[in-house]
């Protein structure tokens, strides 16, 4: 890749493409930040973060990195589960060599796959589930370098590596515990020099139905680095690999292309591939990072995603992160700095300008670290001027304000160890670094964590004789779970519960209504609150009064009055038994008796179910 012009010259904004500024249609997840949670140390033997992912399910996932033990570099992780961080594990612990280029994918139910390279040999290692151990160090190529993971949501991974002259790969499918070859290499051309060098690494992405998208570097006989995909189903590689490097953009010849990343959708037909490429622009070349959008079998025309005109500065590592459905978006930062956002739709419709992300720029090398949840909110992170790590979100309404992530006592974070980015659906994250020099060195995340999800009491309208036995409610969305729930009645706790309902037995509720709500509070303190609901418990029966009116002799109209009240949930219609083997229902009931005594009795029952009866007699003449 030549060298970027050795000065920034002002910042020419994209023309526009669109006749209007596209959105993203999202909602944007209550969460907060929480900096400084530290994962492994003060230990001075922490060298690098190999990468990080999580499930976008259930939010189990993990970190991989690597730490001395014995004075030797070895592979490390630490799981991420319930959105609390595990004390580490190392991986590698039957190899007694040192270690290099760990990489992590994370799958459902806790799985989690790590592969690093040993002695020039790619090794993996699987976790099963949350419950499980680890598998011991499985050889799966060699010689291997720069290792590519990913595994999609139906738990099928692929791994890609290169050999230092061609790219191969392999695919472990659901449940398998022992890795199956690609046919290979992946190359276009394996006379070529494919990967061996960080800029010409692999990349790879994996869909919903289990195949993959690879991409990668190949430098031709001329000395010029490519940029080539390639599709894989299963253990066969897709008949032709495709060459994405551009020969002309906007009249300016194409010259070298390297730096690429692979992203693919839930359906395999579609996804992009970002890598940064050469361009003579007059007497001087400039590196534009450019999008091509894959449909089917083909890659369609390229879109420039830095945020500069001809001239402009340079562009560094591309990254990008999209869902499903395709939304999503890209960061790019530039030889000078300056960091440049652009969102694309599911309809592959780009922002007609790029967005300016930092608001001091450092100069960068590497990749940003990205993520986009499949709700459509995302995160990007930075290394800011005093050493700290700064980010924004990205949500319908675009970039929102830049915050800084990490806590200046722990000291600078060293960018050049990795930083690493994953998170769930909900856009439960983290972002993990290392922070600070020496002994105090120290490997850090920062967790977005979402509070706990909307949810309602399974309550009911209906009058109680005495509280039900349980306060029962729905479980709310949480897939870093682990939530206590505190039942509130009146106003007042009454008690916490890590169950879905609480005893009542004990609480001494007497008559009348009740307000009653529960809070669900996850690990960090945060609580969301079901709506408030009547809890109405009536004790007692209604209070009976028995009358007469009218004539007393026989065969004239008598009219039986029955007051039945009841305060709390009202009484219902009385049942009267006249006393002469015939009975009515109502509070005013003219009837006819025969001479001699007669017993009136009523049976009042309230809304609750509480029954009372009493009596008085009638003397017929």
């Amino acid at each position: 890749m030549p060298e970027p012009l050795p000065s920034c010259r002002r910042l020419i904004a994209l023309a526009a493409s669109a006749t209007a500024t596209l959105v993203l249609t999202v909602a944007t997840a209550q969460a907060a930040l929480f900096p400084g949670e530290v994962i492994d140390g003060p230990n001075p033997g922490l060298l690098a973060v190999g990468g990080a992912d999580m499930d976008p399910a259930d939010g189990t996932g993990g970190v991989v990195y690597l730490r001395e033990d014995g004075g030797v570099p070895h592979v490390f992780v630490s799981r991420i589960v319930d959105g609390v961080w595990q004390p580490p594990e190392r991986v590698d612990g039957s190899l007694a060599p040192p270690a290099s280029d760990p990489v992590i994918a994370a799958g459902t139910r806790g799985k989690l796959i790590v592969a690093w390279v040993t002695e020039g040999v790619l090794y993996a290692s699987i976790r099963q589930s949350v419950a499980a151990g680890w598998s011991g160090p499985q050889p799966v190529g060699a010689p291997a370098t720069l290792p590519a993971i990913d595994m999609g949501f139906n738990d099928n991974a692929y791994l890609a590596w290169s050999t230092g002259e061609d790219v191969h790969a392999a695919r472990l499918p659901r449940g398998a515990t022992q890795w199956q070859p690609v046919s290979g290499p992946l190359d276009l051309d394996p006379a070529r020099r494919a990967g061996g060098q960080p800029n010409l690494r692999p990349s790879i992405a994996v869909s919903a139905e289990g195949l993959a998208l690879a991409v990668w570097g190949e430098v031709d006989g001329a000395g010029r680095s490519h940029v080539v995909a390639r599709r894989i189903d299963g253990t066969r590689p897709s008949p032709v690999p495709a060459d994405l490097t551009v020969d002309e953009l906007e009249g300016r010849a194409g010259g070298d292309a390297d730096a690429p990343m692979a992203t693919i959708q839930s359906d395999s037909s579609f996804g992009w591939v970002v890598f940064r490429q050469a361009f003579t622009d007059g007497a001087t070349t400039q590196v534009r990072a450019i999008a091509r959008h894959m449909r089917g079998s083909l890659f369609e025309p390229p879109v420039v995603i830095d945020g500069q005109g001809w001239p402009g500065d340079d562009a560094g590592w591309p990254s990008m992160a999209i869902q499903g459905t395709g939304t999503g978006f890209s960061a790019v930062p530039l030889r000078s700095g300056p960091i440049f956002g652009m969102a694309v739709n599911s309809d592959d419709e780009w922002t007609p300008f790029a967005s300016r992300l930092d608001s001091a720029p450092v100069p960068i090398t590497g990749r940003l670290p990205v993520f986009y949840s499949e709700d459509k909110n995302g995160m990007v992170a930075w290394p800011a001027p005093d050493g700290m790590l700064r980010m924004r979100f990205v949500t319908g309404i675009g970039f929102q304000p830049e915050q800084q992530i990490t806590k200046p006592e722990l000291g600078p974070v060293d960018w050049n160890a990795g930083v690493a980015m994953a998170g769930d659906r909900y856009l439960n994250a983290i972002i993990v670094a290392i922070q600070g020099a020496g002994a105090e060195r120290r490997l850090v995340s920062a967790v977005n964590d979402r509070e706990p999800g909307n949810f309602s009491p399974a309550s009911s309208s209906r009058w109680y004789r005495r509280a039900p036995a349980r306060l029962s409610w729905r479980e709310p969305t949480e897939t870093w779970g682990d939530l206590r729930y505190t039942l509130e009645i009146d106003g007042r706790a009454v008690g916490t519960t890590r169950q879905l309902s609480y005893p009542t037995r004990n609480l001494r509720l007497g008559s009348g209504t009740h307000l009653w709500r529960v809070l669900a509070i996850d690990s960090r303190g945060q609580a969301s609150a079901t709506p408030t609901r009547l809890l109405k418990i009536d004790r007692t029966p209604p209070n009976v009064t028995i009358s007469f009116r009218g004539s007393r002799r026989a065969g004239r109209p008598v009219t039986v009055d029955v007051r039945a009240i009841d305060r709390d949930s009202g009484s219902k219609t009385p049942q009267v038994f006249f006393g002469d083997g015939t009975m009515a229902y109502g509070r005013h009931l003219r009837h006819v008796y025969g001479r001699g005594r007669h017993t009136v009795t009523v049976r009042a029952s309230d809304n609750a179910g509480n029954v009372r009866t009493a009596h008085r007699s009638i003397v017929i003449r």
